[in-house]
């Protein structure tokens, strides 16, 4: 089987592969070594290297930092070169490319078959006539093209055969790498003159060869084969042999030594791995040089296929993925894969075990998701397929590539066919509502936030049953135990955090440690400050990371804590302002572990959208954007915030507005010094420590890194179900239509009652009940729920139940035309509200709209911000004069003489004392009257008939 890749006009196929990045430490979050060893061969480079002839002497001339040549080579994961004795090849005639002087060799696999190189000069690439063996495969896929590999590959080839020819890749040796991991080398070699091809069969193809490359054989040739590559050799053929280090022992030196015995080398394979701690591409195993011997024509600097970032590039579209990812091909023949900047477009139905509904603001199918995702792959393929576009990059983001690497850019193309590239991709997939925007620290961020908000507005595409207003509760519960990823304490800029301040504690079983922060002892350890006075929070741990999800792929299920309702409550208990909540983007949070930006939140984005409350990124810290916002949370930021940005924060707090810095153990000195810089800005001394909290008694899944605690202050109303802050739902009956129009038994669903929520949160009200004077009961449906300001009518007959209409289901009346009192009673029997009629002028009602029992600060010093709203519900204006109010101890407030209410209109009546007029009447009382926890408003007419009765 022969498969050909790199002709100038011929595209190697798409293959799927999603390869780790190559930066990563070799352990890393209990990756075994053989998955890490795995992932470093991927990183390699193989390349088909031909050496020019060598020379008799054993002068070395170096060509590093020579003008014109290349600046250094990359040799990840490589072995070293020995003599045809198996001893240190130090003949530097077969020589091409050393080690820096840096490095050292080892046996890595411990087998003890390696021969240590001490200080002698360490071979990396030998030569014997037209047969040339590297210790590293060099031109992988997924090599560092920043180097100067490929170029040194292409340029060994000219030498051997003269710049261009027929090359096949071994595959009949269970080589590890297909050619299909060389695509790319295969492409450029394919744009300079070269074939290569891929064979099972390479002895018997040889006859139509100019060259072989041959990666690592698990394999050995059979006797036959050897002498087919002998016979090839003497013929003039060329041979190009990589090795590769022998980590994990994943080598096949023996099988390439046996190789080489046969053709009669001067050079074998070392059983080892070449390590820099100096000269290195980012990690030990991956040694840099530009150690080389001119007598080969090996290092001429010529075109690569590096991609400049700071280029726009013209480049065909070769395959599309889907909405969001495309292959192309630049002039080079080098492929990348384009995942495409700032956007994201739906799952298709093959790929929804990777989509999350929590990501997509009002949708909750992932069928109609699927439906989408395929409607936008298919759109790209109409307007990208086939075609050339400029890819372009963004300074913003840290780099070009993804930890998947994947080429993060920008794409525009010729969309009217005028031949002019105008049409931004990016942009058009968001505005027109096939893609949501995909919050990074992209510079396009916010104009791509307006596309999307205006795409949804419109109902496009998308969007178009998206109904976030809609979405049930996720995660309201009041607050048993809570867990602290990347736990650490809060301090102040003189010391130890003071109780009052301090709203969560770990467990006394947690332990702390510090290098420099501030030791807290014996004494409890603060993981929530809060400063009322200035607006700020500190949270000693990232309490809302989606990488302690189980649908994330964590260990347990952690849907259980109740960090989201806290921190929520939170925020409601320092702002004051409603909106969005916002979390901040733009100073390198994102490619962090020890920080979050909103992608690295959906699931605390779904819990707020059951309040129909939006979490936005926000990148540029403007007055403009800031205003959108009720609350900004900022995790450890790795750039300092500006002092403009810092003056734009302290309006949004001056206007009411809130700030919670997040931190995290294991955050580098500078982010935590830019998060208390941003706290000391904003005029508070909460700062985040320097420290490290664990826990092995209360814990998640017995990570003693995964404190757990439930060392609440309870004098912090953050506890409850959100809303727990001057906000739980709160009934009144707004209106009785008691006499329906003709007979009543003839009209029951227009004899009725309106219900209304006037408070600021939901209220369920399963198991509420509504009477009559008589007891005849009816019983609130099962989950119904009635969100801040929305109305219900109970009619009296049958009927469908739905959202604004219930039906008693009765086949006679309830309410009496001439009176009747109406008391509804919550789930444990309390009477929450009560009204009767008529009153005294025949034409008005009084009911409670809201009650304000808490006071900002303190309720004694703030009399006037403790207050009880009165609205008349009826027809007419209602006189007030003889009416009292009374709580549940009897403190008593008579209305004054001659108030009235017009129909429609409120009242303040304020605890304390000031001017009465028609909307502010004073209590005059030097003393709190309504109980923070709970009271009862009762409201008595002039003949001393109750009327009404609030309770919350």
């Amino acid at each position: 089987m022969v498969l050909t890749v790199g002709m100038p006009n011929h595209r190697w196929p798409h293959f799927d592969t999603v390869c780790l990045n190559t930066t990563i430490p070799r352990i890393y979050c209990g990756i075994s070594h053989v998955a890490i060893m795995r992932r470093r061969q991927f990183i390699s480079v193989l390349g088909l290297a031909a050496a020019g002839s060598t020379t008799s002497t054993d002068t070395i001339d170096f060509a590093s930092a020579a003008t014109g040549t290349l600046e250094h080579l990359e040799f990840d994961s490589s072995a070293s070169l020995l003599n045809a004795n198996n001893g240190k090849l130090t003949t530097n005639s077969n020589v091409a490319v050393w080690a820096e002087t840096t490095a050292s060799n080892e046996d890595s696999d411990g087998n003890g078959d390696a021969v240590d190189y001490g200080s002698t000069d360490i071979p990396l690439v030998a030569v014997d006539g037209d047969v040339v063996g590297f210790g590293a495969t060099l031109v992988s896929n997924n090599a560092n093209f920043r180097s100067g590999n490929e170029e040194f590959v292409l340029n060994v080839w000219d030498a051997h055969l003269g710049g261009s020819g027929t090359v096949f890749y071994d595959e009949g040796h269970d080589q590890y790498h297909p050619l299909t991991d060389f695509s790319n080398m295969a492409n450029y070699a394919g744009e300079n003159g070269y074939s290569v091809q891929a064979t099972s069969t390479l002895a018997s193809d040889l006859s139509t060869a100019d060259a072989a490359w041959i990666t690592a054989p698990s394999t050995a040739f059979t006797s036959s084969e050897k002498q087919a590559l002998s016979d090839f050799v003497a013929n003039g053929g060329v041979l190009f042999l990589h090795d590769r280090a022998d980590y994990s022992n994943y080598d096949e030196t023996a099988n390439f030594n046996d190789l080489a015995t046969s053709l009669s080398l001067a050079f074998r394979f070392n059983d080892d791995q070449v390590t820099d701690n100096t000269n290195n591409g980012g990690a030990y195993y991956k040694p840099t040089t530009d150690r080389y011997n001119s007598a080969f024509d090996y290092f001429a600097n010529r075109p690569g296929m590096e991609i400049d970032p700071n280029a726009t590039h013209d480049v065909a579209v070769v395959d599309v993925n889907d909405g969001d990812t495309v292959d192309v091909r630049f002039d080079s023949g080098r492929e990348e894969t384009v995942r495409v900047l700032g956007i994201d477009t739906p799952e298709k139905a093959q790929y929804q075990q990777h989509e999350r509904e929590e990501e997509w603001e009002g949708i909750e199918s992932l069928d109609y998701l699927a439906t989408w995702g395929a409607n936008a792959s298919d759109y790209a393929t109409q307007e990208l397929s086939g075609i050339n576009v400029d890819l372009s990059f963004d300074d913003g983001e840290p780099g070009i590539f993804d930890t998947y690497d994947r080429l993060l850019g920008y794409i525009h193309y010729d969309k009217s066919g005028n031949g002019a590239r105008d049409t931004f991709y990016n942009y058009d997939m968001v505005a027109q509502g096939y893609a949501r925007l995909y919050s990074s620290s992209f510079l396009n961020h916010e104009s791509f936030y307006d596309a999307e908000v205006t795409a949804q507005a419109d109902s496009l595409h998308v969007w178009t049953e998206s109904d976030p207003a809609n979405s049930t509760e996720y995660r309201n519960r009041d607050a048993d135990n809570l867990f602290f990823p990347k736990a650490t304490t809060v301090k102040t800029a003189s010391g130890a955090l003071p109780d009052k301040q301090a709203a969560i504690y770990a467990e006394s079983s947690a332990t702390q440690s510090t290098t420099g922060g501030y030791d807290y002892g014996s004494d409890e350890l603060p993981l929530v400050g809060v400063d009322e006075t200035a607006g700020v929070a500190i949270v000693g741990g990232l309490l809302i990371d989606e990488s302690c999800e189980q649908e994330e792929g964590f260990a347990v299920d952690t849907s259980t804590y109740e960090n989201f309702v806290v921190l929520t409550n939170l925020i409601d208990y320092l702002s004051s302002l409603d909106g969005q909540v916002l979390i901040d983007g733009g100073h390198g949070q994102f490619t962090e572990d020890w920080a979050l930006g909103s992608e690295d939140a959906a699931y605390y984005q779904r819990h707020l959208e059951g309040f129909d409350i939006e979490f936005e990124q926000v990148n540029n810290l403007t007055t403009d954007n800031l205003s959108r916002g009720q609350a900004l949370i900022v995790t450890s930021p790795a750039e300092a915030f500006t002092s403009s940005e810092l003056s734009a924060l302290q309006g949004h707090v001056d206007d009411g507005g809130a700030v919670i810095l997040m931190g995290a153990s294991g955050a580098p000195d500078s982010a935590v010094t830019n998060l208390n810089d941003v706290a000391s800005g904003l005029g508070s001394e909460l700062r985040l420590n320097d420290d490290k909290v664990t826990d092995s008694t209360n814990n998640v899944n017995a990570d003693s890194t995964l404190p757990t605690t439930t060392a609440f202050d309870t004098s912090y109303p953050i506890f409850s179900a959100y809303p727990s802050v001057g906000g739980t739902g709160s009934i009144s009956i707004a209106e009785i239509h008691e006499d329906a129009s003709g007979s009543d038994s003839d009209n029951l669903n227009d004899e009725y009652v309106v219900f209304e929520n006037t408070g600021s949160g939901n209220l369920d009200l399963t198991s509420w009940t509504v009477e009559d004077s008589a007891g005849h009961t009816y019983a609130f449906l099962s989950g119904f729920t009635l969100t801040p300001g929305a109305q219900v009518t109970l009619h009296t007959g049958s009927g469908t139940d739905s959202s604004s209409d219930l039906y008693w289901g009765r086949g006679s009346s309830v309410w009496n035309n001439d009176s009747d009192t109406c008391s509804v009673y919550d789930d444990t029997g309390a009477l929450v509200v009560q009204h009767s009629y008529p009153d005294s002028s025949g034409t008005g009602d009084i009911s409670v709209q809201s009650v304000h029992a808490d006071a900002s600060g303190s309720d004694t010093d703030n009399l006037n911000d403790e207050y009880v709203v009165f609205e008349s519900t009826g027809s007419g204006s209602l006189d007030l004069s003889g009416y009292t109010v009374e709580d549940e101890t009897a403190h008593t407030y008579a209305f004054p003489s001659g108030f009235s209410l017009d129909a429609g209109a409120t009242v303040m009546l304020h605890t304390g004392s000031g001017t009465d007029s028609s909307s502010d009447l004073y209590w005059g009382s030097g003393s709190a009257i309504w109980n923070n926890s709970g009271d009862t408003v009762f409201v008595f007419d002039d003949t001393g008939a109750q009327v009404e009765a609030y309770s919350y």
